[in-house]
């Protein structure tokens, strides 16, 4: 993948042109994985869906959209959860129109949220989601990094993450709310 050498979209580009080979890889072992005897437990081992602590390989999907600008995206499907969580979301490397790219990014993330309310109806009763359980579709922190498009555009929330800095004390004076890892998808 051909990186522009200069301007102001250098560093996002060179970080989608990573992440593009990370797509590559993750969907090239998924595949390879579910020709074998067992794709569950060869899926566990894929150490480049080893994400954010979780062996995310074993729910991915592969979803992509090939109208122009042509999109793709890894997707862990939790169905008991309720939760999709996006992995990896590349836009076709040749676009420069950065209007486009938002466009096709912000499409993809309402297709996928789509699609995820109509798993979540048809899995609970005729719409009704089971108690507790809320379809939620997140974006991971690596992905956001690469997005043309901000959190107001795709409609993304952080999700906070809050840690103590001492863990033999129960007062909130020392937690400290750190970079999210996640972003949670409104469309």
């Amino acid at each position: 993948v051909g990186v522009k050498r200069f301007g102001p979209e250098l560093e996002r580009r060179t970080k989608c042109a990573r992440q593009f080979e990370r797509m590559f890889e993750g969907a090239f072992a998924l595949a390879t994985a579910d020709k074998t005897d067992d794709p569950s437990r060869k899926r566990l081992g894929i150490s480049s869906l080893l994400i954010d602590g979780a062996a995310r390989g074993v729910g991915c999907a592969t979803f992509a959209c090939l109208t122009s600008p042509a999109t793709i995206s890894l997707v862990e499907q939790q169905h008991q959860e309720g939760e999709w969580n996006v992995l990896a979301l590349t836009v076709n490397p040749e676009e420069r129109d950065i209007n486009l790219i938002v466009d096709a990014e912000r499409a993809m993330l309402a297709e996928l949220h789509h699609a995820l309310r109509d798993v979540a109806s048809n899995d609970y009763d005729g719409g009704d989601n089971s108690p507790g359980v809320s379809p939620s579709l997140r974006v991971h922190c690596k992905v956001m990094e690469t997005l043309a498009g901000n959190c107001e555009q795709l409609g993304l929330t952080p999700i906070a993450v809050i840690q103590s800095n001492d863990d033999n004390n129960d007062d909130d004076s020392n937690l400290t709310e750190e970079e999210p890892i996640w972003f949670r998808c409104d469309l």
